[in-house]
């Protein structure tokens, strides 16, 4: 019987130029990643209360199965200070995708 895969679409707020750092450590089993180059307007309270004092971020987007999560957590907090000051992070469970032949494109099952 096939076990089910549960995804979670991870995000992570961090320091501008850490995007392609973090990518190279935990997106190695990852079912698909992307960097994107954030500029927040948030006031400086707000950024200072959340430890991401400047506005230049770099956004990064992995998309890991369950089992991947608790060690990419780990890497975040221990090697790039992710919620100790060093940016943010947090998951989103994927409960659907477009459909079938996405999902099966995510997991390796077929190419484009």
């Amino acid at each position: 019987m096939d076990r089910k895969i549960k995804l979670y679409l991870l995000l992570v707020i961090a320091e501008r130029g850490k995007g392609d750092q973090i990518n190279d450590r935990i997106a190695r089993n990852a079912f698909g990643f992307v960097t994107l180059l954030g500029h927040g307007t948030a006031k400086k309270h707000w950024l200072n209360l959340l430890g991401i004092g400047n506005i230049e971020k770099d956004l990064v987007a992995v998309l890991l199965s369950d089992d991947e999560i608790a060690n990419a957590r780990a890497v975040l907090e221990e090697e790039f200070q992710i919620g100790k000051g060093g940016g943010v992070a947090f998951t989103l469970r994927v409960q659907s995708i477009a459909d079938k032949r996405v999902l099966d494109f995510f997991l390796g099952e077929t190419e484009v």
